[in-house]
């Protein structure tokens, strides 16, 4: 089958590890051209390196930074810019997350937590955005969750990030279809990354994480979102494991990834 992104230039924040590494080699598979930043260079230099042994053709180019950074994101957009001309996807993936209720979380989490997960969209959108609106094509994709359809108990600040990047997504759709830019929002829930060591709701060998979704069938989702018909837009891709049920969000209406 032929490379359904091929000569597209995409960049994923967040590419080092999980769901943002499976993506950037998912786009990558489908010939399109990466961009990846993330925190740890070792990180993007392994990946880069396996995006460039694919047969697909596509070329790597890694940027280490930090999202919430906008000297940072300005490195990010001029290298990607000079490198490759133009951007077709953002994938605005970079996210970080601590459980815990009002009385035990801190300001310093809400303060980490709201700067890479909303912070993080906000600079990657204002510094791709405006050129795909100003050629009229382009696609902006955020990994979302389902901690941004429904509230959750012990995830009180990572809810309310992923209720402000739903928010910004609907918001700035507005902006961009009216000039042949998509918007959409992929949201999973329970995935078996490194996310859940580290901000202490998961242990290694949790028989619960055999049945959670792999990064690798998020990023199906973003490609799913970024090959798209020149007529259509998918805004909204929810998610969630056989092992998990839809709990308080069962009143959102889901389109699974596994049925595209």
């Amino acid at each position: 089958m032929a490379a359904r992104l091929q000569g597209k230039i995409a960049v994923v924040t967040g590419a080092g590890k999980g769901i943002g590494r499976a993506t950037a080699l998912a786009l990558a598979r489908e010939g399109a051209h990466v961009a990846a930043i993330a925190r740890t260079r070792s990180d993007l230099e392994s990946l880069a390196a396996e995006i460039e042994a694919l047969d697909s053709g596509a070329r790597a180019l890694i940027v280490p930074g930090d999202v919430s950074k906008e000297a940072d994101v300005e490195r990010l957009a001029k290298a990607a810019f000079d490198t490759f001309g133009q951007v077709d996807i953002l994938v605005s993936n970079a996210g970080v997350g601590k459980n815990g209720t009002v009385a035990t979380l801190t300001t310093e989490d809400y303060d980490w937590m709201m700067n890479i997960n909303m912070r993080g969209c906000w600079l990657c959108t204002k510094a791709f955005m405006p050129p795909m609106i100003e050629r009229k094509d382009g696609s902006i994709i955020f990994v979302g969750s389902v901690a941004g359809l429904a509230g959750l108990p012990n995830e009180t600040i990572y809810c309310a990030t992923k209720f402000a990047q739903m928010g910004f997504a609907q918001a700035i759709d507005y902006e961009a279809y009216p000039n042949n830019v998509r918007v959409s929002v992929v949201a999973p829930g329970g995935t078996n990354t490194h996310y859940g060591f580290y901000n202490g709701t998961r242990t290694p060998g949790d028989p619960m994480l055999e049945g959670f979704h792999e990064p690798e069938d998020v990023a199906e989702a973003v490609v799913f979102a970024a090959i798209q018909p020149a007529k259509t837009r998918v805004f909204l891709i929810g998610m969630r494991p056989m092992n998990e049920s839809l709990g308080t969000g069962s009143g959102v209406h889901f389109k699974g990834a596994a049925a595209d």
